[in-house]
């Protein structure tokens, strides 16, 4: 008979999954993980794993979304007391770069094996989801951002968030393109964009 647990019981395993499977998808990558090892550090039988996550790839994107509040919440940290329009949104967009660089687990699932391991998973419904969850955070931040005066009136926030959303993927690109040209490459980005996006004087004239 399966072994029930207290809702604080519950809470702690899947808080020691997330843990523990941050830890072992940094260090080993997705492919070579398995549920084994991720149950035996959480203390729980095999089986009770699939009644936190549905696969290891599903404990994968809760993982990838963690860190990805974290990369928005230092994001908007680096933002404070920036209040010219066209740079604020300048650095955004260079931290937004940085900070995706510099995340393990973006690095990690784009590797080879990793993707071959979550491509089946890309698939589902909950990865469109986790999708459709960006486009809602970038264009809830633009829409702020267009009330407050940063963005300008005529902006099509939708088109804008799935041009951010889809701009980021040439971080995954850096290592064929070279870091010369991928500096240049997205200097330029972030100097097209910052224009485009910002409100000026004489467009609000």
């Amino acid at each position: 008979m399966p072994k029930a647990y207290s809702e604080s019981g519950k809470e702690r395993i899947r808080r020691t999954l997330l843990q523990k499977g941050r830890e072992y998808f940094i260090r080993y990558g997705i492919k070579k993980t398995s549920v084994e090892e991720l149950t035996r550090a959480a203390g729980i039988a095999k089986g009770s794993f699939y009644k936190f996550f549905d696969s290891k790839e599903a404990l994968f994107m809760a993982v990838h979304e963690e860190s990805e509040a974290k990369l928005q919440q230092d994001m908007f940290r680096k933002l404070e007391g920036i209040s010219d329009p066209a740079e604020r949104i300048r650095a955004f967009l260079k931290n937004s770069f940085l900070l995706l660089e510099e995340d393990p687990l973006l690095r990690m699932v784009f590797g080879t094996d990793d993707l071959a391991s979550l491509a089946g998973f890309m698939s589902t419904e909950q990865f469109g989801e986790h999708y459709r969850r960006d486009l809602s955070f970038l264009g809830e931040m633009l829409a702020g951002w267009q009330a407050e005066g940063t963005v300008r009136k005529d902006l099509d926030i939708d088109v804008a968030a799935n041009m951010l959303a889809s701009i980021y993927y040439i971080v995954l690109r850096k290592e064929s393109i070279g870091r010369d040209m991928y500096d240049k490459v997205t200097d330029m980005i972030i100097d097209c964009l910052s224009g485009y996006f910002a409100v000026t004087e004489q467009r609000n004239g």
